[in-house]
C-alpha cells in the first residue's frame, strides 16, 4: 500500500468524524405519522410527542404542554422513535448510544444508517466508524505515535449486520491492519481477522457469540477465535460490558475482561480489566488495562 492509499484511509476518517452530516443528512422519510419520537434540535433543546406530520423539509410534533410544533429538517441534530419502555419513572432513558460495540468487539447489530462515532482507546488509538446502510458500515484508525513518527499503523474495519428478526442480529466483520515501515521495508501484505457474531438482546441487554480466524501472510489459523461477550444498562447513565475470548492455545486459553460503561446522550466512558488463570495468580481483580472513549454523531 502507496502513500496515496494511506492518505485515502486518512480522508476517509476525517471525513466520517468531522463532517458526517455534510455526507448523510437527517432522513425523514424513514420516520412514521402516528409514532412518538423524542427530536433533539440543533440549539440543544429537546422535545417528545407525536408525529402528526411530515414533509422532506419539515415534521409536525404534537407535545402534550405545547401542543404541536414544526420543526424544519435543517434544525434537527437528533431523533429516535420512542416507546413507553424508553421512560424510566417518569424520565426518558436516552438510546443507548454505544450498542454496535462492546469493548473492542462487535456485537453482530451494525450501526444504523448515520449514525457513527469516534473512539479513542489508551489515548493513542483513534478510530470513526459509520453506518453506510443499517446492514453495512465502514470504520478506520491509527495509531498516534507511529502516525506522529510518520510510520503510522492503520486499520480498516468494514462491516455487515443485520437483525433477521426481533432480537437477533447476525454479522460479518473483517479487521485488517498495516504499517507503513512494514510495508515500505518488506513489503509486509499485513494481518487480517474476519469474523462473524450472533447477538441476541435489545439495545440495553444482550449477549453476543462470535468466532474469528486470523490470518497473516497467506496463512490462516485453523482453530477459530471463539468471544463471549454481553452488556447489562443497570441504570440510565451505567452499563457492565463483558467481553472474553477463548485463545486456540492447546486447545483453548480463556481470556477475559469486564468492566463500567458511563453513558451519555452522545458519548460513553469505558474503564475495565484483563484477567485469565495465570493474572488472577498475581492480581485476583485483574488488570485495570482499557480505557476509553467514544464519542457518537
Amino acid at each position: 500500500m502507496n502513500k496515496k492509499a494511506l492518505l485515502v484511509i486518512l480522508g476517509v476518517f476525517i471525513s466520517m468524524l468531522f463532517f458526517p452530516n455534510s455526507l448523510w443528512s437527517q432522513d425523514l422519510g424513514k420516520l412514521t405519522v402516528g409514532s412518538t419520537y423524542h427530536v433533539v434540535l440543533k440549539d440543544g433543546s429537546e422535545l417528545h410527542g407525536e408525529l402528526v406530520q411530515k414533509t422532506d423539509e419539515q415534521i409536525v410534533i404534537k407535545t402534550a404542554a405545547m401542543g404541536e410544533i414544526t420543526i424544519a429538517a435543517s434544525n434537527i441534530e437528533k431523533i429516535d422513535e420512542t416507546t413507553a419502555a424508553d421512560y424510566k419513572n417518569g424520565k426518558y432513558r436516552f438510546p443507548n448510544p454505544s450498542y454496535s460495540k462492546y469493548l473492542w468487539g462487535p456485537t453482530g447489530r451494525n450501526l444504523k444508517k448515520g449514525d457513527g462515532y469516534y473512539q479513542n482507546v489508551l489515548i493513542v488509538f483513534n478510530s470513526a466508524h459509520y453506518g453506510i446502510t443499517d446492514w453495512f458500515s465502514i470504520g478506520a484508525g491509527f495509531e498516534g505515535i507511529s502516525t506522529f513518527m510518520g510510520e503510522p499503523i492503520f486499520f480498516v474495519m468494514p462491516k455487515f449486520g443485520y437483525e433477521f428478526f426481533k432480537n437477533f442480529s447476525a454479522g460479518i466483520s473483517y479487521l485488517y491492519g498495516n504499517a507503513a515501515v512494514a510495508i515500505k521495508e518488506g513489503g509486509f501484505s499485513g494481518v487480517g481477522v474476519i469474523y462473524g457474531t450472533v447477538t441476541y438482546g435489545n439495545m440495553d441487554y444482550n449477549g453476543t457469540l462470535g468466532f474469528g480466524w486470523a490470518h497473516a501472510e497467506g496463512n490462516m489459523m485453523n482453530d477459530p477465535l471463539i468471544t463471549v461477550s454481553g452488556m447489562a444498562r443497570v441504570a440510565r447513565r451505567l452499563a457492565l460490558v463483558t467481553e472474553n475470548y477463548l485463545i486456540p492455545a492447546d486447545p483453548y486459553y480463556a481470556v477475559f475482561s469486564y468492566g463500567l460503561r458511563i453513558l451519555g446522550e452522545r458519548s460513553a466512558f469505558d474503564i475495565s480489566f484483563l484477567n485469565s488463570k495465570d493474572i488472577a495468580e498475581v492480581f485476583p481483580v485483574g488488570l485495570p488495562v482499557w480505557i476509553s472513549y467514544s464519542f457518537h454523531f
